[in-house]
């Protein structure tokens, strides 16, 4: 039997995906089935040894003994790292687009994946409003200028009111100067893309 080759899989796919591939939980069961598949052997051994040998553990068994407390740590071990890398994703993912979950995002999670970022969102919003109007998705990176050129590159934005701006309607293809804590999360999201200066509408 080729031990770890389900785990080695699932870290793989992480590796070859752009943002997070879908939640391969097919192989998240072939995975737990082989450490449980370990675990029973090592029981059985551990049993046979100790009845066999008057409680002492023989010293032709612990070649085997080793070998399955390896594959079962190393099993547990790709798979806290697939879970781990998904959720750091997903918290990612939230602070970027400070929104709810994209519906292409959401078909490839997990239900308790989809469960986690619900929760961790609501305790983000939580502690946000706590703050007693400090919005801390606004400014991730410090500001270099107040006033900032962005061009809108997403249709059916609509109109924003702006703190320092008034209402400014996002047409698409339209240029304009606003404040960075205004339009930071549509720059984010990809609705508004900022201009260095030396791109002309």
């Amino acid at each position: 039997m080729n031990y770890g080759q389900k785990g080695k899989e699932l870290l793989l796919d992480l590796k070859r995906s752009d943002f997070i591939p879908p939640y391969n939980d097919e192989t998240v069961r072939a995975t737990l089935d082989e450490i449980n598949l370990h675990f029973d052997e090592l029981s059985d051994q551990f049993q046979a040894s100790v009845e066999a040998h008057t409680g002492e553990m023989p010293d032709e068994a612990r070649p085997s003994f080793i070998l399955h407390d390896a594959a079962i740590r190393r099993n547990k071990r790709c798979l806290l790292a697939y879970h781990a890398y998904r959720m750091e994703k997903l918290k990612r993912l939230r602070w970027d687009t400070a929104a709810a979950l994209p519906p292409h995002v959401r078909s490839l999670l997990s239900e308790a994946e989809v469960d986690f970022y619900t929760g961790y969102d609501q305790l983000v919003s939580n502690y946000n409003s706590s703050l007693g109007g400090l919005d801390l998705n606004a400014n991730l990176q410090p500001p270099e200028e107040d006033l900032i050129e962005v061009r809108v590159v997403k249709d059916g934005l609509g109109t924003i009111v702006t703190d320092t701006c008034g209402e400014i309607s996002l047409d698409l293809g339209t240029t304009h100067f606003l404040s960075r804590g205004d339009v930071e999360h549509l720059i984010r999201q990809g609705a508004l893309q900022q201009l260095d200066g030396e791109e002309t509408a």
